[in-house]
Parts: C-alpha cells; sequence; structure tokens
C-alpha cells in the first residue's frame, strides 16, 4: 500500500512560480496550487490541506495573502500557513507573524529552503499527531484483547482515506466515542457533525442533510446549509442510520454515490466534499432481507466496517472501566471499590453495555456514604443481582463472589446448554459471550464438572460435553 503524503495547496499569482513547486516538492507532499485568492480559498471549503504556501501580494486584487489567512483562521481548518513573499514592508510582516503564520520564505526562494522548510514543519505536525492520538486512545477504556482489535481497527480505517465508515454494536457499547476518534485520528482539524436518523422527523432529514433555501417550506425564512455541505472535508456522522425511513434512503444513497446535494427547495446541484461514518445498533443485513434498509446504500455506507465488542465479551476490562468511573466521578475519586464487588459486576451480563455500568457506577459514586464500596451496596444499586441464594454445594462460586447465585441465570445456562444438546460453542452463542466465559461461568454454577465429582445427593441429567472428562448437567436438590 502506497504511503499517503502530506497535501500542501501554494496560492500564488505567479503562475510560473506554481510550476516549479511541485517539482521543488517532489516525494514531499501532494501539491495543489491556484493563481488567485477566490480560486484559493473555494478549495479549502472543499478540501483539507495540511499546509498552505501563500503569497502577501496579489495583482488586480485589493485583498493581501492576510486576507485570505483570516479567512482560512475562521474556518478553523487547522491547517499551517507558509507565506512566501517579496514583501519588505516590515508593518506588514509583523501582522503577518502577530495573526498565527507558522513560517516565513523571502522571495526570491531557494529550492532547498523550499524544501527545509516544509520538511520540518510536516515533521512538527507529525509530532503533534503522535501526540494527539495517543491523548485520545486513553479514552478508550480497556486493555483487553477485543480492545486492542478495536484501536488497531480504528487507526487502519482512519488512515485509509476510505469516504463511508460503518460502526456496528450494541446499545451504549460507544458507537459515537469510536467515531469521534475515527475522525480525530484522521484529521484532528476535521469538522464532526452528529445526526441522530432515529431522533429526526421524516419531514426535516432533507433539511437537515442537505439544507433548504428561502421559502421551501413553511417557516424557512432563511437559506440554510446542511451537514453535508457544512462539513467541508470533515466527517457526518449517521447514528442509528438502520431507522431512517425508506423513502429518505435513496436521497441519501444519491448523494453518497454523487458527493452532490440538491437544498431543499432548489434546482441547483452542488458539488461536496465529506466522509460519513454510519452506526447502527441493528444488524443492517437483516433489516435489507427484511427489507427495512435498502442493499444498495448498505454496501455504499459499509465501504469499511468496524464492530466494536459488548461489555460480556470483555469483562476483563470491567475493573479498569469501573475504576476510571469512579475517578471520573466527584464523589467516587476518594471511594474504593471491593474485589468482590468487582467480581460481582462481572458475573452480570449488561444488556445496557458501557452506558448501563457508568450509570451503575454514577449511582453508587452519589449514594454510598461509606469510603468503601461493598457487595450489598452493589446489591441495592442493581437489582437484577438480589436474587442470589446461597447454594450450599456451589463453595466456588460462593468463596469468589460472596453472594447468592441467580436462580434465574442457573436456568438460562441449563436451558442454552439443553438447546446447544452438550455443545459449549453454541450454547456460548446462544447466551451471547465467548466460550471460555461460558465454561467458566457455568462451571461455577455447577452446571459443569468431571466425572469423579458426581454427587449422590443430586438428580442428574448428564448431556454430552466436547471432552470425555467433562460433562453437563442439569440439577437439582433432592
Amino acid at each position: 500500500m502506497s504511503i499517503q503524503l502530506p497535501s500542501l495547496l501554494a496560492i500564488d499569482d505567479d503562475e510560473t512560480w506554481l510550476e516549479f513547486i511541485p517539482v521543488i516538492l517532489e516525494g514531499i507532499c501532494k501539491v495543489t496550487s491556484y493563481p488567485t485568492i477566490d480560486q484559493g480559498l473555494s478549495a479549502i471549503e472543499q478540501e483539507f490541506f495540511d499546509i498552505i504556501l501563500l503569497d502577501l501580494n496579489f495583482e488586480n486584487d485589493t485583498r493581501t495573502g492576510l486576507d485570505l489567512f483570516k479567512k482560512i483562521h475562521a474556518l478553523d481548518k487547522g491547517a499551517d500557513i507558509i507565506i512566501i513573499s517579496g514583501e519588505t514592508n516590515h508593518r506588514k510582516l509583523i501582522e503577518a507573524f502577530n495573526t498565527g503564520v507558522s513560517r516565513f520564505i523571502s522571495k526570491p526562494a531557494h529550492p532547498d529552503e523550499i524544501r527545509t522548510t516544509v520538511s520540518h514543519l510536516i515533521a512538527e505536525r507529525l509530532n503533534r499527531r503522535r501526540a494527539f492520538d495517543k491523548n485520545m486512545f486513553h479514552k478508550l477504556v480497556g486493555r483487553s484483547l477485543p480492545m486492542m482489535k478495536l484501536r488497531e481497527e480504528i487507526q487502519r480505517v482512519s488512515q485509509c482515506g476510505t469516504k463511508d465508515i460503518l460502526i456496528m454494536g450494541e446499545t451504549g457499547t460507544g458507537k459515537e466515542l469510536v467515531a469521534q476518534l475515527i475522525s480525530q485520528v484522521a484529521d484532528p482539524s476535521a469538522r464532526f457533525y452528529p445526526i441522530n436518523c432515529s431522533a429526526i422527523h421524516d419531514s426535516l432529514i432533507q433539511s437537515e442533510l442537505f439544507g433548504h433555501v428561502k421559502g421551501a417550506f413553511t417557516g424557512a425564512d432563511r437559506d440554510k446549509i446542511g451537514v453535508f455541505e457544512a462539513a467541508a472535508g470533515g466527517f457526518v456522522f449517521l447514528d442509528e442510520i438502520g431507522d431512517m425511513p425508506l423513502s429518505q434512503q435513496p436521497k441519501l444513497l444519491r448523494a453518497l454515490q454523487e458527493r452532490k446535494i440538491q437544498r431543499l427547495g432548489s434546482y441547483e446541484e452542488k458539488k461536496v466534499n465529506f466522509r460519513t461514518i454510519s452506526a447502527s445498533h441493528v444488524n443492517l443485513e437483516d433489516a435489507v432481507a427484511s427489507g427495512k434498509f435498502r442493499e444498495d446504500l448498505y454496501y455504499r455506507v459499509a465501504r469499511e466496517k468496524i464492530k466494536i465488542p459488548s461489555l460480556k465479551e470483555r469483562e476483563e476490562d470491567i475493573p479498569d472501566l469501573v475504576q476510571h468511573f469512579l475517578l471520573s466521578h466527584p464523589m467516587g475519586k476518594s471511594k474504593t471499590i471491593t474485589s468482590e464487588s468487582i467480581q460481582l459486576l462481572q458475573s452480570y451480563t449488561w444488556p445496557g453495555n458501557i452506558r448501563q455500568l457508568h450509570a451503575v457506577i454514577e449511582t453508587l459514586s452519589s449514594r454510598v456514604q461509606s469510603q468503601v464500596i461493598r457487595e450489598s451496596d452493589v446489591c441495592q444499586v442493581l437489582p437484577e443481582v438480589t436474587d442470589f441464594c446461597v447454594s450450599r454445594t456451589n463453595k466456588v462460586f460462593i468463596g469468589k463472589y460472596g453472594a447468592h447465585l441467580i436462580s434465574s441465570e442457573k436456568k438460562r445456562f441449563e436451558k442454552a446448554i439443553l438447546t446447544a444438546n452438550g455443545d459449549r460453542t453454541k450454547a456460548a452463542q446462544v447466551l451471547g459471550m465467548s466460550r471460555a466465559t461460558f465454561f467458566r461461568k457455568a462451571k461455577e454454577l455447577g452446571l459443569v464438572r468431571t466425572r469423579e465429582s458426581i454427587s449422590p445427593l443430586r438428580l442428574e441429567l448428564n448431556i454430552k460435553s466436547e471432552t470425555p472428562s467433562e460433562t453437563f448437567e442439569t440439577q437439582s436438590q433432592i
């Protein structure tokens, strides 16, 4: 795979000079050039450039490079500016440096000076990016293998240049956070516009996405640009895209395919530059099969796909997440939580994922008066674990959690084992957890044992196991 070079925009009214810039900077950066301020500004609004090489004075134009620089600064595009000019007026030079120009090169400039200045600036940008990336990834709490893979995937899709990315994951797994990370890693200066497709009324979606002109509908008293146009090379986050009405999906598909939009109430098409990150908690392939989502739109938004693991797939991260949430809460910073309480939290299935865990820890932080959060506190805040009952025969589980077995949890595992005819892999899939997690919990619940440990005090239904030395059982006390 070829390395993507940094992008540089050169704006200078000396067209002969502009022809030499790509030659001078060959292999260092990708060069785009324009001879007028208007052309340069149009390019900046449509695309992102790492560095802008800008002349100060333009013939037949009352505006200067500083006027253009102020507009660039207002757009907040994050580019570094190099002024290259034969200007000798000290007042103008001081004004240029005071506005935040990164470098100044005097004309006539030697090619080596230009190459060195641009190369040093690219290196500085790379160092800033590395420091930024390191800081950003701290927001992804967890050291489990699924989270390590997720970080790698974010890096990969951020740098591959794909225009349309799909994030899949259950509700509460942090899809918007991942979308923000993709945007920030790809381009820290890029704009990020989130749109919740399930929260906007059908009649307003077009206006939000594509904009409208004055008088397009009742209440449209002024022109409004949509998010695709406003992104200006940045990202539009289409959250819960699976809930978008079928009637609106063809319009979205055309915008993604053509990268053109038509404001509501206007016949004029406008070329726009944006990237999309879509997210859905529903399986879009199933939605396509059921006729709720267009197949062609699915293939368009899913040029690259990222799957966020559920909390039950990364339960080893729960201790780190709990500490993170405690430290982020004003009343939780001074509190500690017992290891038994952590293990109790790890035994729960967390249908609401990270969002639910965060809410539970926030409640514990504010409600528990003691400086130590214990199992009894967890049971009060999380009612689902209050039905634990002591099983005398399951000393391992009691010793580990110091709490009652959930009878309903045991029945849930028994049903999955029976449904899977004793196949551990299938039973784990039925319960939506990894095979290792399933086996550990099944063993703690007393549903899997060695042949030597059969108890005469139980009525047992033995179900075939994948290994000769292990067997599943459903049991009841006699």
